[in-house]
């Protein structure tokens, strides 16, 4: 990114990439939105930080994932405090079938260690094969099998503690 009408002309080429990335793995429009604006935003601020190591293509959405990641940890810390300071208010209605899996998701995202969370994407959200993970990460494909397993692992650990 040389200036800002450079980027404009990136905005407007890839922001509907980046804010449907966000959207899957947020959710929400709202928050997808506000993602897409912080990743560009960011980019405006610091053009250095795409170094040229892979496509730009490549690096937005690796940027998007870890924007979303961020996001949804920090909802995590806000629903903590919130519950702290509402403890014994009355809830809220249930949430239907299809936004209890959705919420189910984020909250595994969100409490697995960052590493994990963005190989569990690749490949269960994404359907990306370990070729084009290790390609994202920047690791072997290898590394990405032993990620994979360790989500499977952390997961299995997860449902144990829980019963």
């Amino acid at each position: 990114m040389r200036n800002e009408p450079e980027l404009a002309l990136i905005y407007r080429r890839c922001a509907p990439a980046v804010f449907r990335r966000a959207r899957q793995i947020l959710g929400s429009e709202v928050d997808a939105r506000e993602v897409t604006q912080d990743v560009f935003l960011s980019l405006l601020e610091r053009p250095e930080q795409f170094g040229g190591r892979s496509s730009l293509t490549t690096f937005l959405y690796r940027m998007t994932t870890n924007a979303c990641l961020s996001r949804l940890r920090d909802e995590r810390n806000r629903q903590r405090l919130r519950r702290e300071r509402l403890e014994g208010a009355p809830g809220a209605d249930a949430p239907g079938p299809d936004v209890e899996q959705q919420l189910m998701v984020q909250r595994a995202l969100q409490s697995m260690p960052p590493e994990l969370a963005h190989a569990a994407i690749y490949y269960l959200i994404d359907g990306l094969t370990h070729a084009e993970i290790a390609e994202l990460l920047d690791c072997s494909r290898r590394h990405v099998g032993d990620l994979l397993a360790r989500v499977q692992g952390w997961q299995e650990a997860k449902e144990a503690s829980s019963c």
